[in-house]
């Protein structure tokens, strides 16, 4: 599932906007017509702003389009809320104090629910499970294969510390999935660690194997899948409220799982089970 956009000029950067009720684009913002049911304060009025990281199936720019789960599940509540969906391009090191200093609404990108994270911004209900895993071409699965490797993964993650403690391991970390996979892609790596999902995407036309990396307590992220969460503004609890309130909807009403299988994650990704922090 695609989102149409129109570009707006921006001194620091180019901002990506969409039409909640069916704007037609152009020079337009909401329909006039545009009844919320859904009604929350933003940064901007009429606006919700995103840190858009670029981190696939979860959130990214694809084809001039926002695209990705996170995207998806944000465009629709948008549209319910009668708001204009406005988005920058951030990294994951970037998007965390944008959300937290208030700067933007909301942050995306399969962001797991962490302690950390939660001591600095507001994290939504647990919207799907991602696992660590692993793509190589020779099947790597457990800790031990890694062993004598040079590995990349994205940073931001909760594992990148325990794998750059892993000893006779060369991990080196990207801003990003898309340029982790480039490294892989062009040998420059031995294995890329990274979510399901992203994995999925980065590995589409290659002869890489996906492992989900086994349970060891030297990578403390495998011992169950991790949640994830959309980052809130942490001076807006209404929002973040209503946005529980609205991701739960999806999910009892089934149009969760759909997103999440049209962007290539299985149904039981939905199952969350009881909140939880990492």
């Amino acid at each position: 599932m695609k989102t149409p956009i129109r570009v707006l000029g921006l001194a620091a950067a180019s901002l990506l906007t969409l039409s909640a009720c069916g704007g037609g684009g152009g020079a337009s913002s909401v329909d006039a017509s545009c009844e919320p049911t859904i009604e929350v304060d933003t940064v901007k009025e009429g606006e919700l702003s995103v840190a858009l990281t670029n981190t696939p199936p979860y959130s990214m720019e694809e084809n001039g389009e926002m695209a990705g789960i996170d995207s998806d599940i944000l465009t629709e509540f948008a549209a319910e809320s009668c708001l204009e969906l406005t988005y920058a391009p951030y990294t994951y090191a970037t998007a965390v104090p944008a959300t937290e200093q208030g700067r933007v609404d909301v942050a995306v990108g399969g962001f797991y629910r962490t302690e950390a994270r939660g001591e600095v911004v507001r994290l939504s209900t647990p919207v799907y499970l991602d696992e660590l895993t692993v793509m190589s071409t020779d099947g790597s699965a457990t800790v031990d294969d890694l062993e004598g490797k040079r590995i990349g993964t994205v940073e931001g993650y909760l594992w990148v510390d325990d794998l750059k403690a892993l000893p006779n391991v060369e991990t080196r970390v990207y801003p990003d999935s898309l340029s982790l996979a480039n490294e892989l892609k062009a040998g420059r790596l031995d294995a890329g660690l990274d979510g399901y999902g992203a994995a999925m995407i980065s590995s589409e036309g290659t002869e890489f194997e996906l492992e989900v990396l086994q349970s060891d307590e030297r990578v403390s992220s495998t011992n169950e899948p991790s949640q994830t969460s959309i980052l809130i503004n942490p001076k807006n609890e209404a929002l973040g409220e209503a946005l529980d309130a609205f991701i739960e909807e999806l999910r009892e009403n089934g149009e969760l799982v759909k997103i999440l299988e049209d962007n290539g994650l299985p149904a039981s990704a939905a199952e969350v089970g009881d909140a939880r922090l990492i």
